[in-house]
C-alpha cells in the first residue's frame, strides 16, 4: 500500500508539472533564454567588445621578452682572464641570451585610431542586431501565443455549438415522436450535428498543432502539456489609440534596431576606408631593447655576465616607408570603398522597407479596429436572429432550413468575433515591433 501511495504521488506531481500554466511573460523569458539566433547575437556582441578592447590596446606600446638557451660547438671568441687577451679556441659552450624590448608607434597615418573608431561602430552595430533579435523573438512568441489562444477559443466555440445542436436534435426527436415535426427535420438536424462534429474535430486538431509550434519555439520537453493564461491585453486601450502614419515612420527611423544597425555599419565601413588609407603613409616608431647573454666558456660568473659584462641597450627610431607591395593596400582600400557603397545602398533600401512595413501595420491596425466593431454588430444581430428563429421553429412557424441558416450565421459570427478580437489584440504589438519599440 505504501508503494502504491508513492507511485500515485509521483504520477500526480508529474501530471502537475506536465500540465503547467504558462503566462505570456514567462513564455517570452523562456524563448529569450533558448532562442538560437538571440544567443548567437549575444556571442557576437561579446566578440565585438573584445575587438574594441583590442583597438584600445593597439594604441598602447607593445612589449616582448625573448630568451634562448643553446649549445655551441666550434671556434668561439673567448677572453682569457689571466692575459686579458681575446682567444678563438675550438670549444663547446652553453649559452643563454635574453632581451626585453618595447616599441611605440608614433605615426602610421592614423591607422590605429581609425581602426579603434571602426571597432566602436562595429560594437554598436552588434548591439542593435542583438536588440532586433530580441524583438524578433518576442514578436514570434506573441504571434504564436495569441494564435494558440485563438485556436483554443475557436475550439471552444465549435464544442459549444456541437453540444447545443445535439440538444436541439434531442428536442426535435421528441417532437417527431409526437408528430409535431416531420421525420426529415430529424435527419436534417442529425446531418447538421455531424457537420459540426467534423468542425469541432478540425478545430481541436488546429489547436493542438498550434500548441506544438509554440512548444517547439520554447523548446519545451516532449510530451509537456501546458495551459496558456490570457495576457490581459486591453482592447479598449487599443481602440482608443490615435495614430498618425507620418509620425510612425519617423519613430521607426529613430528606433528600429535594424535601421540603426545599418547606419552603424555605414559609419564603420566609412572609417575603415580611412584606416586602410593610412597604410599609404610611412610608419614612425620608437623602440628600446635591453638584453644580455651568458657563455659557459667565459671565466666569469653567470650573474656577472648577465648583469654587467654582457648587458647592452638599444634605443632609437624606426621609419618604414611603403614603396611597393603588389597593390595590396590599393586593393584593400578599393574593397573597403565597395563595402561602404553597398552599405549605403542597403540603408536606402531599408528605409523603403521600413516605410512599407509601417504603412502595412497602420492599414492593418485601422482595418482591425473596423473589423472588430463590425464583428460585434454581426454577433449581436446573429444572436438575436438565432433566438427568434429558434422560437419560431419550435412553434412550427418556420422551416428547418431557416432555423439551420440562423444557426450557421451565429456560428460564423462567433468565429468572426473571436478572430477579430485576437487580431485587434495583436495590432499594438505589431505596431510596436514595426517602429522598434517592442518591449
Amino acid at each position: 500500500m505504501k508503494h502504491v501511495l508513492v507511485l500515485v504521488t509521483v504520477l500526480t506531481s508529474f501530471t502537475a508539472y506536465a500540465q503547467r500554466q504558462l503566462s505570456y511573460e514567462e513564455a517570452v523569458q523562456i524563448a529569450l533564454q533558448k532562442n538560437v539566433d538571440y544567443n548567437v547575437q549575444q556571442n557576437e556582441v561579446v566578440r565585438a567588445e573584445a575587438q574594441k578592447l583590442q583597438g584600445i590596446m593597439g594604441m598602447a606600446p607593445s612589449a616582448r621578452l625573448n630568451s634562448d638557451y643553446f649549445g655551441r660547438r666550434g671556434r668561439q671568441q673567448v677572453q682569457n682572464p689571466e692575459t686579458s687577451q681575446v682567444e678563438f679556441p675550438d670549444v663547446v659552450s652553453n649559452n643563454l641570451q635574453y632581451s626585453i624590448g618595447t616599441e611605440l608607434v608614433i605615426f602610421n597615418g592614423l591607422n590605429r585610431l581609425q581602426t579603434f573608431r571602426s571597432n566602436i561602430n562595429n560594437l554598436e552595430s552588434q548591439e542593435f542586431a542583438l536588440e532586433r533579435s530580441r524583438q524578433n523573438t518576442i514578436f514570434n512568441v506573441a504571434q504564436q501565443y495569441l494564435q494558440v489562444l485563438l485556436s483554443d477559443e475557436l475550439y471552444r466555440i465549435a464544442t459549444d455549438n456541437h453540444r447545443n445542436q445535439e440538444e436541439n436534435l434531442k428536442r426535435i426527436e421528441g417532437q417527431v415522436e409526437v408528430g409535431a415535426l416531420a421525420i426529415t427535420d430529424k435527419y436534417n438536424q442529425l446531418a447538421e450535428v455531424k457537420r459540426l462534429e467534423n468542425l469541432m474535430i478540425r478545430a481541436k486538431n488546429t489547436f493542438q498543432n498550434d500548441k506544438l509550434v509554440l512548444a517547439q519555439t520554447l523548446q519545451l520537453g516532449p510530451g509537456t502539456d501546458f495551459v496558456l493564461l490570457n495576457p490581459g491585453f486591453n482592447l479598449n486601450h487599443v481602440l482608443q489609440l490615435q495614430i498618425d502614419l507620418d509620425d510612425l515612420y519617423q519613430v521607426a527611423l529613430t528606433n528600429r534596431p535594424d535601421y540603426n544597425q545599418q547606419r552603424a555599419l555605414v559609419a564603420r565601413n566609412s572609417i575603415t576606408v580611412s584606416a586602410l588609407r593610412g597604410s599609404y603613409f610611412p610608419t614612425l616608431s620608437a623602440f628600446y631593447t635591453y638584453g644580455s647573454s651568458y657563455n659557459s666558456r667565459v671565466r666569469f660568473s653567470g650573474v656577472e655576465q648577465l648583469t654587467t659584462i654582457n648587458a647592452y641597450q638599444f634605443y632609437g627610431l624606426t621609419l618604414s616607408v611603403p614603396i611597393l607591395n603588389g597593390f595590396n593596400t590599393r586593393t584593400r582600400v578599393y574593397s573597403a570603398k565597395l563595402d561602404r557603397e553597398n552599405s549605403l545602398l542597403n540603408e536606402q533600401n531599408l528605409k523603403t522597407v521600413i516605410y512599407r512595413d509601417v504603412t502595412t501595420a497602420y492599414q492593418n491596425f485601422e482595418a482591425a479596429k473596423a473589423g472588430y466593431l463590425a464583428s460585434l454588430a454581426q454577433f449581436e444581430a446573429a444572436n438575436i436572429a438565432y433566438s427568434l428563429e429558434k422560437e419560431r421553429y419550435e412553434l412550427g412557424a418556420s422551416a428547418f432550413f431557416e432555423f439551420s441558416q440562423a444557426a450557421n450565421a451565429l456560428i460564423q459570427a462567433q468565429a468572426a468575433k473571436a478572430q477579430s478580437e485576437y487580431t485587434l489584440m495583436f495590432q499594438e504589438t505589431i505596431l510596436n515591433y514595426q517602429v522598434g519599440q517592442l518591449r
